[in-house]
Order: C-alpha cells, then structure tokens, then sequence
C-alpha cells in the first residue's frame, strides 16, 4: 500500500522554440502526489512502475475505507448502548 495519488503532470518547459511553447502539445509527467509534514511532495514514477504504484495506492484508499466504516460501526454501536435501557444510571 502506498499513500497518494497517481496524477499526470502537463506543462510547458519554458524553451521558446519547443513544440509546448505554443500550447497545443505539452510535455507530460507521471507523478506520485503525497503529503509530507502539511507539504506537497512530487515523486517523478518511472513509466515501468506506474500501474504498480497506481494499484499500491487504490489499496491504500480501500483499507482506509474499510477502517472507516469500521470506526463508524463502533462509534453507532456505543451510542446505541448509551441510550438503550438503562442509560444514565
């Protein structure tokens, strides 16, 4: 599992005679997204680890789904306990 997210970079390089000076076609870069101590961090991803990284971080969002819920389950089953019968005593 990795935490982030897989995004595509589109930008121009800044040389005046590129192809991406015009605007038509700009230069793309596969990127991992993540946060780092409230920072936005880029990690370049070789086109050979990019459906691996993608898959590592789609497991991540569904393990943390999967804890949600469960956190939520707890939190609804303590507040039915509290307010059942008997409550408050």
């Amino acid at each position: 599992m990795i935490r982030g997210s897989v995004v595509t970079q589109r930008r121009r390089c800044g040389k005046p005679s590129c192809r991406c000076a015009a605007g038509d076609t700009l230069h793309e870069t596969t990127v991992l997204s993540y946060s780092d101590a409230g920072r936005t961090r880029l990690l370049r991803l070789p086109p050979s680890q990019i459906a691996a990284v993608q898959a590592a971080t789609e497991r991540y969002r569904a393990a943390l789904g999967a804890i949600e819920a469960q956190g939520e389950a707890g939190r609804a089953a303590l507040i039915a306990r509290l307010s059942g019968p008997g409550a408050g005593r």
